[in-house]
């Protein structure tokens, strides 16, 4: 059976090479995936973030931090966070917070091309195994389609046309390529592990971005419908990578799903702040989540009031005067629709009968439940809320 990639056999990222403690810390979580580390190995790395954190603005220090983030003990980082290093996505994020877009479309290109050069490096050609050529054709073709994807309102404004710019940029490329080092750690040592894992970080984007046009899409309705339009196209192109990302991942099949499962822990996309934040900002508080809610400490706050409340933008265009809007809004429904469609067929397919997920719930049951949004409340207050479904959400 194949196992991860070596360090040495994938194509350094350009512009960055890990060293010292970093490059310790990273070839420890590395060496036979986290899920093998013992105690001592957890507490050590614990140790590395308190002292990189100790140390300020040093880039060696920031990027230690990156690394062993997930195994701060104060306050202990949540399992779901510990696997997707949303922490590192939000520091690059961060780096530019007056284009969020430009930003997450970028991190989404580093994440998916990361994984491209992994699955190519690990399975090189002669004798790549058919089910590796299908997923690096459509990784290629997803690649591809996301260069499509506006990324301003100005003409020639693509994602292809932002990823030429960094590429150009010594400083964003440089950045771009800690990003994908810090973020490409498997719970195991199974090879397959990384479609998926790249699949679910890459996913945690998008839901940021679509979240990020719901919101700038109603806030606009009223003063600027041509903005609002905008945003809802955009909303459109992301929910299509969404159904990219989703049938890039159906080349990983349900036995080499398992093969890493277990190694998986209580990591549940169940736990995702951005999730969640996404189908109440487009849909509407659903009460049937309440006590999932409940469940979860970092979940609670979307049981408040405020979000109860909150007008989604399914209620915002449903009465827009625009008819453009309505229309740009049923596109988007539509390929949402369709993309909660195959995340249920992959729950089905992937998770035996009677097999609970992750995060504790009915698996594919579960996911049915919710592909429907017949059970969200309209609300009618579009501001209070806006606060708590802002930004790149973790833990």
């Amino acid at each position: 059976m194949p196992v991860a990639v070596p360090e040495g056999t994938r194509p350094a990222p350009a512009g960055f090479v890990l060293s010292g403690r970093g490059l310790q810390a990273a070839a420890v979580q590395r060496r036979a995936g986290r899920a093998a580390l013992d105690a001592a190995e957890k507490a050590a790395l614990a140790g590395l973030y308190q002292e990189a954190v100790a140390g300020g603005a040093d880039p060696e220090a920031e990027t230690l931090a990156l690394l062993t983030r997930p195994f701060r003990q104060d306050p202990v980082v949540p399992e779901y966070y510990q696997y997707t290093c949303a922490h590192v996505y939000a520091w690059f994020l961060d780096h530019d917070p007056a284009d969020p877009v430009g930003g997450a479309l970028l991190a989404l290109h580093t994440t998916l091309a990361d994984l491209l050069a992994t699955e190519r490096a690990g399975h090189p050609e002669p004798g790549r195994a058919e089910h590796i050529s299908e997923r690096v054709a459509r990784l290629t073709e997803l690649l591809a389609r996301l260069g499509e994807v506006p990324a301003g309102r100005a003409p020639g404004a693509t994602t292809a046309a932002l990823v030429a710019a960094a590429e150009a940029d010594p400083v964003i490329a440089r950045r771009s390529a800690r990003l994908a080092e810090c973020t490409r750690f498997p719970r195991s040592d199974r090879a397959e592990e990384h479609v998926f894992l790249r699949s679910v970080q890459a996913s945690e984007l998008l839901f940021f971005l679509i979240r990020q046009v719901a919101l700038e899409a109603c806030a606009a309705r009223d003063t600027d419908p041509a903005a609002a339009a905008w945003y809802l196209e955009l909303g459109r192109h992301c929910a299509e990578v969404l159904q990219g990302v989703f049938h890039t991942l159906l080349t990983l099949s349900p036995a080499g799903f398992m093969t890493f499962r277990d190694a998986t822990g209580a990591a549940s996309a169940v736990q995702s702040l951005n999730y969640h934040a996404m189908e109440i900002a487009v849909y509407g508080y659903d009460p049937r989540k309440a006590p999932v809610f409940a469940s979860i400490d970092h979940l609670t706050a979307f049981n408040s009031p405020e979000v109860r409340d909150f007008r989604p933008l399914s209620t915002t265009m449903a009465d827009a005067a625009d008819e453009r809007l309505r229309e740009a809004w049923h596109r988007l429904d539509r390929r949402l629709s369709k993309w909660r469609g195959s995340h249920y067929r992959f729950a089905r397919t992937y998770l035996p009968a009677g097999t609970k997920a992750s995060g504790g719930t009915e698996g594919a049951a579960y996911v049915k439940k919710f592909v429907k949004k017949d059970h969200c409340r309209p609300g009618d207050d579009p501001v209070t809320a806006r606060p708590l479904l802002s930004g790149f959400l973790h833990r």
